[in-house]
């Protein structure tokens, strides 16, 4: 049988034996080729958000070694739990964020980092700077617009105090839902979609973070022209830390594998999502998950935001519960033919029965630190 394999491959090995004895003798001479060729070939609607390079001469390597011994595909696929459990999000700010302003040198959406020389972390810290300053005015470098500036505000005496005219904060808070955990690091990623800041619609930035457990209560149902929402209470524990707010989820590490959680799935590709029926895992009832049918339509496969295809809720069960989809079920993972595809982002306001998801490529990639684009 041996004999048999290397007679019917001899002619392909003749071939080979030329090519790499033509390479022996390139070496003897590779200097000058590669000095007059530089080395190129060589080396060359209205919704809400719910090395050295090788590379071709190891490519040509590995097709002979497939024309040889067979190819081998690498069928590993990368696997993941899909979720759909209800969790409190808490992220303390990379500085604090004017909510509102009478100030004509502050603006709504000012995110301030510092006064004077001193860093201002909590409210409290522009609060003291404010009242100490005895009326005189005060040097403040703010991010506006992405971009770092300094700007003088002049406190003045107000109902016995010194202010500035604004309202801050530190810190912002919620409900979402969990899409993912990779069993194995315990990384997890929710929401689908950035913890905005309501005055300039840009994702909030993350100084430090944790995710919680939430006592859910009564779910609010949406009705044509407003959006419903799951309403609850943060519990104390941390159950992980949340590292990233992108525009497509937030991402951090959990400190245990949630009791109860599905097993581990495979991804889908883009091109592997398909129109059709599909289900999403949910937490609306008694704190724990289920599964309810929609249908996926309006796929834009180059998407790479967190509005890459629409859904419509067609279970009845979940419609008389909420009326389709509400705020706080952002990041419910959607299961198409045993693979996870994606998380439900948005809800239609026109009609709750409707919104976005997101793909689960677009996901992992803003996991990873790739660049998205914002989301439309």
């Amino acid at each position: 049988m041996k004999y048999a394999f290397f007679k019917a491959r001899l002619p392909l090995l003749l071939i080979i034996s030329l090519f790499l004895c033509s390479i022996f003798l390139s070496l003897e001479v590779g200097a000058a080729a590669i000095d007059e060729d530089g080395g190129v070939e060589a080396f060359s609607e209205e919704c809400v958000p719910v090395g050295i390079n090788g590379g071709d001469n190891i490519k040509l390597g590995s097709r002979f070694y497939d024309l040889i011994f067979g190819k081998k595909e690498n069928k590993e696929k990368t696997m993941l739990c899909p979720s759909g459990q209800a969790f409190g999000i808490l992220i303390k700010e990379d500085g604090v964020t004017v909510c509102h302003s009478a100030s004509q040198e502050i603006h709504a959406g000012d995110r301030i980092i510092r006064i004077g020389k001193a860093d201002c972390v909590e409210c409290e810290d522009v609060y003291e700077a404010v009242r100490e300053s005895g009326g005189a005015p005060l040097k403040i470098t703010l991010v506006r617009g992405g971009e770092e500036m300094c700007v003088t505000a002049t406190p003045k005496y107000t109902d016995g105090e010194y202010k500035l005219g604004i309202t801050l904060r530190s810190q912002s808070a919620g409900i979402g839902t969990v899409t993912f955990v990779d069993p194995t690091t315990l990384s997890f990623g929710g929401l689908g979609h950035a913890v905005s800041d309501s005055e300039t619609g840009e994702p909030v930035s993350v100084r430090s973070g944790f995710a919680s457990g939430v006592t859910l209560g009564p779910c609010k149902k949406g009705m044509p022209g407003k959006a419903g929402e799951l309403s609850g209470i943060l519990k104390s524990n941390s159950i992980g830390r949340i590292d990233k707010n992108t525009e497509c989820g937030i991402f951090g590490k959990l400190d245990s594998l949630p009791e109860g959680i599905s097993a581990p799935i495979p991804i889908a590709t883009k091109t592997e999502v398909k129109a059709g029926e599909a289900e999403i895992i949910s937490t609306i009832k008694n704190g724990k998950t289920a599964c309810y049918k929609i249908e996926i339509t309006d796929i834009d496969y180059t998407s790479n935001g967190s509005k890459s295809f629409k859904i419509k809720v067609t279970d009845p069960t979940l419609i008389s519960l909420t009326g389709g989809i509400v705020r706080g079920m952002s990041g419910s993972p959607i299961i198409q033919d045993g693979k996870l595809v994606g998380a439900v982002t948005h809800v239609m306001v026109a009609n709750p029965t409707e919104g976005y998801g997101i793909f689960i490529e677009n996901m992992l990639s803003a996991a990873q630190g790739e660049v998205t684009p914002k989301a439309a």
